[in-house]
């Protein structure tokens, strides 16, 4: 659940202040804002089938890894452009954060949801959901209070949602690190184990010998 809120609070927390810069700052209209923002989400939805083929070669702990790291990298990324950079390099940007938010929530819901106890699915998912929504809120909040004097770069503000992105990393450094394959690898000896447990060599009995009748 930590990963999720503080994940959320850098992505939207940066996607608000980045807003503001191309309005205010760049003076561009809505169309050529949102064109600039594009490819987050884009990669949001063609991140999401191949972070769920990473969950399972590489494992939670790896993958939640490496979405973070994206998402901080993201942030940072668009924290180091002015007026006078490439409208290619913000977009890029925002694609690197799209791509490992996607990685975050594909693992995050794999992970919460697919290990919570029988009948409990619901209950996770609802919380799951909660983090989801005080992430944003959390981090419109930071980027609210921090953009008090505007500047030429989005510099300072966006170095403060990195770092609080960056705080995933620890929960996502303790979810579970084997793969899929493992797991199935693990199951699979684990059931003849079990199986001679439960059952165990019953011991030949011995029967007895069949009877003789006299020759008439």
């Amino acid at each position: 659940m930590a990963i999720l809120l503080v994940t959320a609070a850098g992505l939207f927390g940066a996607l608000f202040t980045a807003t503001f810069y191309l309005q205010d700052t760049l003076r561009l209209d809505p169309l050529h804002t949102g064109l600039r923002v594009l490819p987050m989400t884009v990669l949001m939805v063609l991140g999401a089938p191949a972070a769920g083929a990473a969950l399972r070669r590489y494992g939670a702990c790896r993958t939640a890894l490496t979405g973070s790291a994206l998402v901080v990298a993201g942030i940072a990324g668009l924290s180091r452009l002015g007026p006078a950079s490439p409208w290619m390099a913000m977009t890029a940007a925002f694609a690197v954060i799209g791509a490992g938010f996607a990685t975050v929530m594909v693992t995050a819901t794999g992970t919460v949801v697919g290990d919570a106890p029988p009948g409990y699915a619901g209950v996770v998912g609802g919380l799951k959901q909660t983090a989801m929504n005080i992430g944003p809120t959390l981090g419109i909040a930071v980027a609210a209070g921090a953009t008090g004097s505007a500047e030429p770069r989005m510099s300072p503000t966006l170095l403060v949602l990195a770092a609080i992105a960056a705080l995933g990393l620890l929960p996502a450094s303790r979810l579970p690190r084997h793969t899929a394959r493992q797991e199935g690898r693990d199951t699979t000896a684990a059931s003849p184990a079990r199986a001679s447990s439960a059952h165990p060599a019953r011991a030949s009995t011995p029967q007895p010998a069949p009877a003789r009748h006299p020759d008439g």
